[in-house]
């Protein structure tokens, strides 16, 4: 199916979000609190989107240098070939002139009108190999340009978009005794990932994730007494899962059980989950490869 990608989608709506976000939890020394301009729930959503974009960013970046890395091989591979061709060359055309001037080569040849007819038609070849053995240099040596600015650029991009989160991280409520903002989560046995974007009004919590697959979907729920329940509501196969847990004291870690409802293809029934909130400017991880029995 054609389209953008749904963190490319997520970020790009969230863009205005951000910028209500920010000018609702950027104040100057000595003013009053502004009015609230954008719903808590949306600055979450705007945070979950910023923080995916950044995942996905990081992965971006970790290929393109990667992509340096061979473009800088293959630059030294061409250059080699250049340089040995010129060699190539240069000693044709010192047989050349002495096959010219009468002279013996390196390797006896006497000289004469065929023999030096014979070398310019060599010296002809192999000066047509020397210059495409320099296009494929100089084409080389230019995406590694272009890989260099798109790197530097990504990197800034980068660097503005944690400073935004940042931003938003500063308006969010006490994580104490809520769940309010991201968290990423390791459902076990199989190990997959995910990332949960919650909010809380009260009791109720509701929220979106996405799941190592991909899937993707809402959340809806309560937190009573620090103990919460989530039902997952897949976006392909409806509901699918539920979820509880408690929340750490420190209101950093989520840690319980989880119901499978879609036991299709030998899917576990239970297990056990456990999260932990997203700190600010976090370092994006390299996906782990997910493992097989993971509940859908």
């Amino acid at each position: 199916m054609s389209g953008p990608r749904p963190e490319a989608r997520g970020a790009t709506l969230c863009l205005a979000i951000l910028a209500a976000a920010l000018a609702a939890t950027t104040l100057s020394a000595g003013q009053q609190p502004a009015p609230q301009l954008v719903r808590a729930e949306d600055a979450v959503i705007a945070l979950f989107s910023l923080q995916t974009q950044l995942d996905v960013d990081n992965k971006v970046l970790m290929r393109m240098e990667q992509r340096l890395i061979d473009n800088q091989r293959a630059r030294n591979d061409a250059r080699e070939r250049t340089d040995k061709l010129y060699v190539e060359l240069d000693a044709l055309f010192a047989r050349y002139r002495a096959a010219v001037h009468g002279r013996p080569g390196s390797d006896g040849e006497a000289g004469s009108d065929e023999v030096a007819d014979r070398l310019r038609t060599q010296i002809e070849s192999k000066r047509l190999e020397v210059m495409a053995a320099e296009r494929v240099e100089a084409g080389v040596s230019d995406e590694g340009h272009k890989l260099r600015d798109d790197i530097l650029a990504l990197k800034e991009r980068m660097t503005l978009l944690s400073t935004q989160l940042d931003t938003l991280v500063a308006g969010m409520p006490t994580p104490r005794e809520t769940v309010t903002g991201v968290w990423d989560i390791t459902l076990m046995p199989s190990g997959d990932k995910g990332v949960f974007a919650l909010f809380q009004s009260g009791t109720m919590v509701n929220g979106q994730y996405t799941l190592a697959g991909p899937f993707q979907g809402s959340l809806d729920g309560t937190l009573i007494d620090r103990k919460l329940l989530l039902h997952r509501i897949d976006s392909r196969l409806g509901r699918t899962m539920d979820l509880s847990a408690s929340l750490s004291a420190d209101g950093q870690a989520l840690r319980g059980t989880w119901e499978n409802y879609d036991l299709s293809n030998g899917q576990a029934r239970t297990g056990s989950w456990a999260a932990r909130r997203r700190p600010p400017r976090r370092t994006p991880e390299e996906p782990e490869g997910a493992e097989e029995g993971a509940p859908r």
